[in-house]
């Protein structure tokens, strides 16, 4: 008995030894399998298989299982998940991993509607077996806009991982630790309009890919907008309805129905920049104008125009009868982004992420109010969430809206 005896109490021994050193290996193992628990002021952007925090665009089809989100590559475009909170400056971390013709994309700055990745920015994630040369379809381009500095993905069905960090005007993009986008936003003329603050967004393309450890550490905001509407009255604004067209609120939204007439800020502004969401039926007839002064003596300043008719004279984005828009980027009866930069005697006009039309030849200069116009017998034109920006000095108009 005794030697069994012994090889027992030996056997305790070892059994208390491997839990001592389980106790203080099992914490590293932890550490190691989910790198992102010590990293300081960052936070996962998915906390639960229900995708709790993210709304699905459309058919889109995204899973999360452990820490993997997973698109099945079942839908279409422009499906895409879309994050519920909004950010400005940021640092985002992550791993992707592709397959053969894999396509995908993440989304910064994204638009409630309009096209995501010239509203906003989309960090392309691509297979890149085909691309010899970086364009700007491989991993780690601003996709359509700038291609990145070097290949730098791995093998398909390896996982790449990712930073990003948005401190307007700098945007960097390291991919598997070789600094691939190291940009100055705000000296490139076609991202410098680009929305700077907006959702978090994953595509949709129909293709299925991989994304791990996504998680967010927030920078410093320095954006600072005036909304124009509340949601819920039309406080801070007057309606003019010279030939009865019917202004209303609909879910959150200004509606403009049958018949010409205004609705005009109380609040005066000279050098801003200005947006909001609009949508037109087909063949309705409308606009914005600024620097507004007076309906009668007739004193409007300047329009731009919402007619979504490829071959009007003056199509959605013209700056009316002065520069006739280069092109149409909406589809009849869809929402999009109308933004407008105004300064002195320029004015730059992008819709749907597209510039269509500038001039260095404004006639009026000076302070004056916003205006959405209705100017059709029928039809109508929804406006969402109108905002203004007022250049740095300028005093804030009279229009701040609580939302």
């Amino acid at each position: 008995m005794l030697p069994r005896l012994r090889m027992f109490e030996i056997c305790s021994a070892c059994r208390v030894a491997l839990l001592c050193v389980a106790a203080v290996v099992a914490p590293c193992l932890v550490r190691a399998a989910d790198s992102t628990a010590t990293e300081e002021g960052f936070e996962p952007l998915f906390v639960d298989d229900a995708l709790t925090g993210w709304v699905k665009e459309g058919a889109a089809d995204f899973s999360r299982h452990g820490n993997v989100i997973a698109c099945d590559g079942s839908g279409e475009y422009p499906n895409w998940l879309r994050s519920e909170a909004v950010y400005e400056n940021f640092v985002l971390r992550f791993d992707f991993r592709m397959g053969l013709y894999g396509e995908g994309g993440v989304f910064l700055h994204a638009p409630r509607y309009g096209r995501n990745s010239n509203v906003g920015f989309e960090i392309q994630l691509s297979d890149d077996t085909r691309n010899r040369e970086p364009a700007t379809i491989s991993s780690g381009a601003i996709f359509g806009a700038v291609p990145p500095r070097e290949q730098a993905s791995r093998e398909l069905k390896q996982w790449n991982s990712v930073e990003v960090t948005f401190d307007w005007p700098r945007l960097r993009v390291v991919l598997n630790d070789r600094l691939v986008q190291d940009l100055d936003v705000s000296q490139d003329p076609e991202l410098r309009d680009r929305l700077r603050s907006g959702y978090l967004g994953l595509q949709d393309r129909g293709k299925p890919y991989e994304l791990r450890n996504l998680r967010i550490k927030r920078l410093p905001d320095r954006e600072r907008w005036q909304a124009l509407f509340a949601g819920s009255t039309f406080s801070g604004w007057s309606i003019l309805q010279p030939e009865g067209a019917k202004w209303s609120i609909e879910r959150g939204e200004i509606v403009a129905r049958n018949g010409n007439g205004y609705l005009v800020t109380e609040g005066q502004w000279q050098d801003f920049d200005f947006q909001v969401y609009a949508k037109a039926s087909p063949q309705t007839n409308g606009g914005i104008f600024f620097r507004w002064k007076t309906l009668v003596p007739k004193d409007r300043g300047v329009e731009i125009q919402i007619e979504d008719i490829a071959d009007s004279n003056n199509p959605t984005g013209s700056i009316y009868d002065l520069v006739r828009a280069r092109t149409l980027p909406v589809t009849p009866g869809e929402w999009y982004l109308l933004q407008i930069h105004v300064a002195g005697s320029t004015c730059r006009v992008r819709v749907n992420g597209e510039n269509v039309a500038a001039t260095e030849r404004l006639n009026f200069v000076r302070a004056g109010h916003i205006s959405l116009q209705m100017h059709s017998s029928s039809g109508t034109i929804h406006f969402f969430d109108p905002r203004i920006k007022p250049a740095d000095g300028e005093k804030t108009g009279a229009n701040a809206a609580a939302r």
